[in-house]
C-alpha cells in the first residue's frame, strides 16, 4: 500500500524564501502549499489537508502571532503543528511570545539547511504518530463499543485458574449477575457440576483452541447452554461465548418429534421429486410390509396401484407447487399386493434457499375404517327400516288399544248392566248357584273395565308431552300416603326419607309413587307388621329413589316379567290387580330417561329403585328450588 504523502503550507510574503524552502525540503513523501498572506494561509488551512505549518512572523497584513492565534482557536486546525520563521525577533520575549501562540519550535533565518531538515522531519513523524495514536483510540472506541453490544459473551480467562479478568456487558445480561460478582470469579462457579471435570480435562490439554458446550447455572437458578470458542495464548483464555439455550431446545424437540415420527402407526416417509424413497417409518413398515431397507431402493411407485399413476402425477405436481394436501383418500398397494384404503397428506421440505429438498408424506390405513363405516351405513340403514317399522307397529298398537278400550267398553256396560237388571227383577226368584254366577258375571266384566281402563292409561303414555319441572319428592311421597291411607284398609308403617328434589312431570312422578307405594302396600299387608320405607342414595350426585316393603317379595328368577304388560308374579287368588301397574311405572322412568330395577328375597320383602335422567344435578335441583321458593 503506498503511504500518503506530507502535506507542509509555507506562509510568507517573500516569494523567494517560499521557493528556497520547499527546494531545501523536497522529497518523494512530502508535498507543498503556499500562501503569501495571513488570510491565504487561514484559507488554505481551513480547506486542505495540512500536515505541518512554517509561518513567517513578519508580515506586513497580519503577523505570524495573529495566524497562529487564529489557526489554534479553530477546532478544525488547533491541532496542526506551527513552525515560526524569524530573521529578527531572536530575542526570549519574542520567542516564548511565538511558543505561547502555539508554535512548537523556530527557524530562525538565515536558515541553517541541517537544522531545519531535522526540525520538520521530526515535526512531521510526530504528527504522524499523533494521527495514527488518534486513529487506534478510534478504532479501540469501536471495538469496545462492539465488544459491550455484543449479544455473545467476550472475555478474558486466566488459563490456570480459570477466573474472569476481563469481561463485556454480555456475561452479566446472560448470566443474570453483576459485574462485581462476576469479577475474580472462577468459570466454574457458574458450571453445573457435572462439566466441571470436562472444563479441567481441557484446561490441561494445552491445546491452542477449545470450542465446547456448558451449562451455566444463572443467579436465578435456570440453566442456560452456552457454546465457547477459545483460543489460549500468554497463559489466559481468550474466550467466545454464545447462549444456545434456545437452540438446545429446538434440538431435543426435533429429536422427540423425530423419534414420534419414527415410531408412530402412520406411514410417515419422504421421497424426492422423482419419487425416490429417502425416508420410511415404522408405520410405513407396518402398513406396507417393506422394511426401511427395502423401501430405501424403491419409488413410491412400488405401492400405487397403476390405475392411479397419472392421478397421483397431477398430486406430485401440485405439492411440488407450494400446495398442502390435507386428508386425501386414496388407494396404495402392500408389499403382499393387497390394496387399501389410506388417507393421504403431503407437503414440501425446502432448504433455506427455498429449494425442493424432498416430498413429505402421511398416509395412514383406512381400510378396517372404511369397512366399519360401510357396516356402520348399512346398520344404520336397517335401524332406520327398523325404527320405521317400529313407529308404524307402535301407531298400530296404540291405535288398536284405543280402538279395544272403547270398542269394549259398551258390550261390558250391557253385560253388567243386564246381570244387574235380572237381580233386581228376579232375585226372589233365583237360587243361591245362580245368583252367585250373576255376582262373578258383575265381578269380572268390573276387573274387566279395570284391565281395559289400565290398557288405554298406558297406551297413553307415549303420546302425552313432558312438562318437567322441580317437583319436591317428600312432600310429594307424604300427599299420595295420605290420600291412600284414607281409602285403604289396614295400616302399615310408613317411613319416609328426607328425599331431595326431582326434575320430572309432575303428574306422571307422582303416578309412578302411586303405583309402587299401593303394590308395597298390597304385598306387605298380610305381615305381622307392615313396614314401608320411601327413600333415596346418591349415586354420582344423581338420586336414586326407592320404595321398600317387608311383604310377600318374590323369585328374582322371574325379575325380568315384572315390568311387562300383563306379567304378574302371584296369583289373583292372593292378590287382585291388573298386571299393568309396573308397566306404566316402566314406560313413565324410561320418558324420563332414566331407569328403574327391583330386588327381592321370598317372604322377606321387596324393594324396587328407579333413577331419572342425570341432566340436572342434586346440587342444580336443591339451588333451583330455593329460588322457586324465594320467589313465593
Amino acid at each position: 500500500m503506498k503511504e500518503n504523502k506530507a502535506t507542509i503550507l509555507i506562509v510568507d510574503d517573500k516569494v523567494s524564501n517560499i521557493y528556497a524552502l520547499e527546494h531545501l525540503l523536497t522529497n518523494d513523501t512530502r508535498m507543498f502549499l503556499n500562501a503569501t498572506s495571513g488570510s491565504d494561509a487561514l484559507k488554505i488551512a481551513l480547506s486542505k489537508k495540512v500536515d505541518l505549518i512554517i509561518l513567517d512572523v513578519q508580515m506586513p497584513d497580519m503577523d505570524g502571532f495573529e495566524v497562529a492565534q487564529m489557526l489554534k482557536s479553530n477546532k478544525r486546525t488547533k491541532d496542526i503543528p506551527i513552525l515560526f520563521a524569524s530573521a529578527e525577533m531572536k530575542e526570549q520575549k519574542s520567542i516564548l511570545k511565538g511558543l505561547e501562540e502555539g508554535a512548537v519550535d523556530y527557524l530562525f533565518k538565515p536558515l541553517d539547511p541541517e537544522v531545519t531538515k531535522a526540525k520538520v522531519a521530526v515535526l512531521l513523524k510526530l504528527e504522524l504518530q499523533r494521527k495514527e495514536l488518534m486513529e487506534k483510540n478510534k478504532a479501540l472506541e469501536k471495538s469496545s463499543i462492539l465488544i459491550n453490544n455484543c449479544t455473545d459473551i467476550i472475555c478474558t480467562i486466566d488459563s490456570e485458574s480459570l477466573q474472569f479478568e476481563e469481561f463485556n456487558t454480555a456475561v452479566c445480561t446472560i448470566l443474570g449477575y453483576n459485574t462485581d460478582e462476576i469479577s475474580g470469579n472462577k468459570l466454574s462457579f457458574f458450571m453445573a457440576n457435572e462439566d466441571r471435570d470436562r472444563i479441567q480435562t481441557l484446561r490441561k490439554s494445552k491445546k491452542d483452541k477449545l470450542s465446547f458446550e456448558t451449562r451455566i447455572y444463572c443467579k436465578d437458578r435456570s440453566i442456560k447452554w452456552l457454546h465457547w470458542n477459545i483460543s489460549v495464548s500468554q497463559g489466559k483464555w481468550f474466550a467466545n461465548a454464545r447462549d444456545i439455550t434456545e437452540l438446545k431446545h429446538v434440538e431435543q424437540i426435533k429429536n422427540y418429534l423425530s423419534t414420534v415420527v419414527k415410531q408412530s402407526n402412520d406411514a410417515i416417509y419422504l421421497h424426492n421429486d422423482e419419487g425416490k424413497i429417502i425416508s420410511w417409518n415404522q408405520g410405513a413398515e407396518r402398513i406396507y410390509g417393506y422394511s426401511e431397507q427395502e423401501a430405501m431402493n424403491m419409488k413410491i411407485w412400488n405401492i400405487i396401484p397403476q390405475h392411479l399413476f397419472q392421478e397421483t402425477q397431477i398430486v406430485i405436481q401440485r405439492i411440488v407447487k407450494g400446495e398442502r394436501i390435507d386428508s386425501l383418500e386414496t388407494k396404495r398397494i402392500t408389499k403382499h399386493g393387497r390394496v387399501i384404503d389410506v388417507l393421504f397428506s403431503a407437503s414440501i421440505l425446502t432448504d433455506s434457499d427455498n429449494n425442493l429438498k424432498s416430498i413429505a408424506i402421511n398416509e395412514r390405513d383406512i381400510t378396517e375404517r372404511k369397512l366399519a363405516d360401510e357396516e356402520i351405513d348399512r346398520l344404520n340403514s336397517n335401524l332406520l327400516n327398523n325404527v320405521e317399522q317400529l313407529e308404524l307397529a307402535n301407531k298400530e298398537l296404540e291405535s288398536f288399544s284405543y280402538s279395544v278400550s272403547h270398542d269394549l267398553r259398551a258390550p261390558l256396560r250391557a253385560l253388567n248392566g243386564y246381570a244387574q237388571i235380572v237381580e233386581e227383577e228376579y232375585g226372589d226368584h233365583l237360587q243361591g248357584d245362580v245368583i252367585a254366577l250373576f255376582a262373578n258375571i258383575k265381578r269380572n266384566s268390573h276387573k274387566m273395565g279395570n284391565l281395559i281402563d289400565d290398557l288405554l292409561e298406558f297406551s297413553k303414555l307415549g303420546k302425552k308431552t313432558l312438562k318437567k319441572s322441580a317437583v319436591n319428592m317428600k312432600e310429594l311421597a307424604e300427599f299420595v300416603v295420605d290420600e291412600m291411607e284414607k281409602t285403604v284398609s289396614g295400616k302399615a308403617e310408613i317411613h319416609i326419607d328426607n328425599i331431595p328434589h326431582a326434575h320430572a312431570d309432575y303428574s306422571l312422578i307422582k303416578q309412578v309413587l302411586v303405583n309402587l307405594i299401593s303394590n308395597a302396600l298390597k304385598y306387605s299387608c298380610k305381615a305381622a307388621h307392615p313396614k314401608i320405607e320411601i327413600g333415596h342414595y346418591l349415586d354420582n350426585n344423581n338420586a336414586v329413589y326407592f320404595v321398600k316393603d317387608n311383604g310377600v317379595g318374590f323369585n328374582m328368577e322371574y325379575k325380568n316379567k315384572l315390568f311387562g304388560v300383563f306379567q304378574r308374579l302371584h296369583s289373583e287368588k292372593e292378590f287382585e290387580g291388573t298386571g299393568v301397574g309396573l308397566a306404566i311405572v316402566a314406560r313413565i322412568i324410561d320418558r324420563h330417561g332414566g331407569r328403574i330395577w327391583a330386588e327381592a328375597e321370598v317372604n322377606k320383602g321387596a324393594s324396587f329403585y328407579f333413577s331419572l335422567s342425570g341432566e340436572r344435578t342434586l346440587n342444580d335441583l336443591k339451588s333451583e328450588t330455593e329460588r322457586e321458593l324465594t320467589k313465593k
